[in-house]
């Protein structure tokens, strides 16, 4: 997908993330396609999805753009889509565009970022860095990056430490008039606006809307808060 129209098709509008975490009761081809369908009757102008087995089900029942991600075991490193060849596994599967992480240090089992992006680019699909600094953000597109999202951000050691979303982040990329995707820990649709006014092009929800498991546990957390304030 030409990344121009990719922007323009999600340009202030959400962005659902449809994962599960392997080994929970959602994590399976039809469940994700059927959430990823839902959210596109409830008006989701694009999906984030992982893994080819996930992408081949979704494509098969939606025609939104679909932002492709590999994931990997190995948190210690690059996890997001490290190697060029995983990327043209998407590809085949039907993203749209491709998401990699583009944090620092590149470490581990990964394909140098230049080289990466470049064989994504010979694909014809656009690239999104998953940054968590303004400094990788900056590095990504001097990499020839087309968009950075601010999804790493709290997950690096060298990123903000925060409950919530970084919008300070956000505003730092856009105010470098680079093409930025608002991620990670957005809980409320007040944040999403937040970040719209900041300067993102959009916003990427997950958790809160397509994780059954985690929005009971956020509850349940605040309950049982709440109740040993009560014994």
């Amino acid at each position: 997908m030409n990344i121009q129209d990719f922007i323009e098709a999600v340009a202030n509008r959400l962005i659902v993330s449809c994962q599960a975490l392997p080994g929970t009761p959602l994590d399976e081809p039809e469940i994700i396609s059927a959430i990823a369908k839902s959210v596109e009757f409830a008006g989701a102008a694009g999906l984030r999805i992982n893994g080819v087995r996930d992408i081949k089900a979704v494509r098969r029942e939606s025609d939104l753009p679909i932002i492709g991600i590999q994931k990997t075991d190995d948190r210690d490193g690059i996890y997001i889509t490290p190697k060029l060849e995983q990327a043209q596994a998407l590809y085949k599967a039907g993203a749209s565009v491709i998401a990699l992480q583009a944090t620092e240090p590149r470490i581990g089992d990964c394909t140098a970022l230049r080289e990466l992006i470049g064989g994504i680019h010979a694909l014809g699909l656009g690239v999104i860095a998953d940054v968590s600094t303004l400094q990788e953000a900056e590095n990504a597109v001097e990499m020839g990056a087309d968009i950075v999202a601010t999804t790493l951000s709290g997950y690096t050691p060298q990123s903000r430490q925060l409950e919530g979303p970084d919008l300070e982040l956000v505003k730092e990329i856009a105010a470098q008039k680079i093409p930025v995707i608002a991620e990670g820990r957005y809980h409320s649709p007040q944040q999403v606006v937040e970040a719209l006014e900041s300067g993102a092009v959009s916003a990427v929800v997950g958790t809160m809307i397509t994780m059954p498991d985690r929005i009971a546990a956020h509850f349940i957390r605040y309950i049982e808060t709440a109740a040993k304030k009560l014994d």
